[in-house]
């Protein structure tokens, strides 16, 4: 590849995965579903574990992935002044660099804000920050609790957590 065509894949990877980042983070978040009509086989790999159970936090990674590594070729391509395959491979050192994210388990003992209220036998919407990104979570308690209200995380049931009241201080 030309030093033009990998500066423009790496300037168009930065621009579009810091503006999705960016887009995701407001509101409830970005929730994105892709559906392939064709049978991908399932390869078994012993040190990989792939779930489909805490998935909340994929979009985040996956466009800070995009975003780093487009500013990683930049900035091997500035910094360094180095060739394409250099280019890729600062590239590709920037995108993977990072925390693991946070499984929805670790969320237990956060608070988080109501946004929909709870009803006694009606499921409402809590949102918090992790990660770096605003989450909006099914939410069910024991009792109602109005719009508003501060809630603690007790526990995780699927893509869900059940909370209770925190009393104003």
């Amino acid at each position: 590849m030309s030093a033009d065509v990998l500066e423009l894949v790496f300037t168009g990877s930065a621009v579009l995965g810091t503006a999705l980042l960016l887009l995701s983070s407001i509101g409830g978040g970005m929730h994105v579903r892709v559906h392939v009509p064709m049978r991908l086989p399932h390869l078994h790999v012993p040190f990989v574990h792939v779930s489909r159970a805490d998935n909340a936090t994929g979009m985040p990674m996956l466009l800070g992935f995009l975003a780093m590594f487009g500013i990683g070729g930049l900035f091997g391509a500035v910094a360094f002044g180095l060739g394409p395959i250099g280019r890729t491979l600062v590239a590709v050192l920037f995108g993977t660099c990072g925390h693991e994210p946070t499984a929805l388990r670790d969320l237990v003992g956060r608070r988080a804000r109501v946004i929909v209220s709870i009803g006694e036998r009606a499921r409402g919407t809590v949102v918090l920050t992790y990660d770096g990104a605003v989450q909006t979570l099914a939410a069910t308690a024991s009792g109602p609790i109005p719009r508003g209200q501060d809630v603690e995380i007790l526990a995780v049931q699927g893509m869900g957590v059940t909370v209770r009241s925190i009393p104003p201080p």
